[in-house]
C-alpha cells in the first residue's frame, strides 16, 4: 500500500506545459532528462522507449517519464498529438532538493476520465495567462492529474508492487543510492551509520564522505530532516496527538522530538499546528 505520509511529504513543482502535432516517423531523443514529464496523448500512437523500456502509447493514455530517464520517441501513425506537462517531484528538505520517484504510478495509464484530458488543456491554456494566481491554479492540475495516475495505478489488478525507489542523477554512487532508497522506504527506522555501512560494504567514515559529497548532508542529519517533513505533514493534516506523530517517525521522545521540530521549523510541534489553523 502506498505511504500517504510520504506522498503528502512530496512536493510537486510545475515548470511547463505545452501541446504538440507531429507527422509519421518523427523522432526525439533526449538523454538524462532534468525534470519529470506526463504526457497525455489526444490522437495517434507512438513508440516511446524510457531507460530502454519500450511502450506503444496511443489516444486516451497518460505515459509517466521520471526525472532522470532517457526518452526516445517516434510517431508511429500518420498524425501524433499530445500534451506534455513538464514538473519535478521533490522533498521540501531545509537545504537541498532530493530528486525522487516515489510517486507510486505506473508509467502508462489508461485515462477513461475525460476531466483530466481538460486539465492539459487548461494548463495550456493558463500558462500564458496575466493573472497572479496563475501558478496556483497550474500546481493545482498538475496535483489532480498526479491524483488521478496514483488512484488507477494502485487499482490496476495487474500492478506489481515495488519498493520506492530514489530516482537520482548519474553523477551519484550507486552505494549512496542504495543507502537513500532504504532511509525512504524505512524513515520511521533509527539505523546507524555502522548499519548502513555493512549495507554497501564500505567504511563509516567513507560512507559518511560519499553521502555528504552526493547530498550536501551527512546521513544522519538526511533522515532527521526526513523525519520532520513526514511529522510535519501529518501535524497540519491530522489531530493525531503530537507523541503519537513522534513514535510513528521513530522518535521515542516526545521532548526530543519537540526539540528538533522547533529548530527545524522555528516553533513548537503544537504552535506549528495552531498557525496553520488559525
Amino acid at each position: 500500500m502506498t505511504d500517504n505520509s510520504l506522498l503528502m511529504a512530496l512536493r510537486l513543482n510545475y515548470l511547463y506545459a505545452e501541446k504538440y502535432s507531429f507527422p509519421k516517423k518523427w523522432t526525439y531523443y533526449e538523454t538524462m532528462l532534468p525534470y519529470s514529464m506526463i504526457r497525455f496523448i489526444h490522437k495517434g500512437k507512438a513508440k516511446f522507449i524510457i531507460d530502454e523500456m519500450t511502450y506503444e502509447v496511443e489516444q486516451d493514455e497518460l505515459v509517466y517519464i521520471p526525472q532522470g530517464s532517457t526518452l526516445f520517441c517516434e510517431a508511429l501513425s500518420d498524425e501524433f498529438t499530445f500534451t506534455s506537462v513538464r514538473f519535478t517531484a521533490a522533498f521540501p528538505l531545509q537545504d537541498s532538493t532530493i530528486w525522487s520517484e516515489i510517486l507510486g504510478f505506473d508509467t502508462k495509464v489508461k485515462c477513461d476520465d475525460p476531466q483530466i484530458g481538460r486539465y492539459f488543456e487548461w494548463m495550456v491554456k493558463e500558462k500564458n495567462a496575466p493573472s497572479r494566481g496563475k501558478n496556483f491554479l497550474l500546481r493545482g492540475y498538475l496535483e489532480l492529474i498526479v491524483g488521478y495516475m496514483v488512484n488507477q495505478s494502485e487499482a490496476s489488478p495487474n500492478r506489481t508492487r515495488k519498493p520506492k525507489k530514489l530516482k537520482t542523477d548519474s553523477k551519484n554512487d550507486n552505494r549512496v543510492e542504495i543507502v537513500l532508497d532504504y532511509m525512504i522506504n524505512h524513515y520511521h527506522s533509527n539505523i546507524s551509520i555502522e548499519e548502513m555501512s555493512k549495507m554497501v560494504h564500505i567504511s563509516s567514515s567513507s560512507l559518511r564522505r560519499l553521502f555528504k559529497r552526493h547530498t550536501g548532508k551527512s546521513p544522519s542529519e538526511f533522515l532527521i530532516e526526513l523525519k520532520m517533513v513526514v511529522a510535519a505533514k501529518k501535524i497540519l493534516e491530522t489531530d493525531e496527538r503530537i507523541s503519537d506523530i513522534a513514535y510513528m517517525v521513530g522518535i521515542e521522545d516526545p521532548n526530543y522530538f519537540s526539540r528538533l521540530f522547533k529548530k527545524h521549523f522555528g516553533v513548537s510541534p503544537h504552535s506549528y499546528r495552531q498557525l496553520a489553523r488559525d
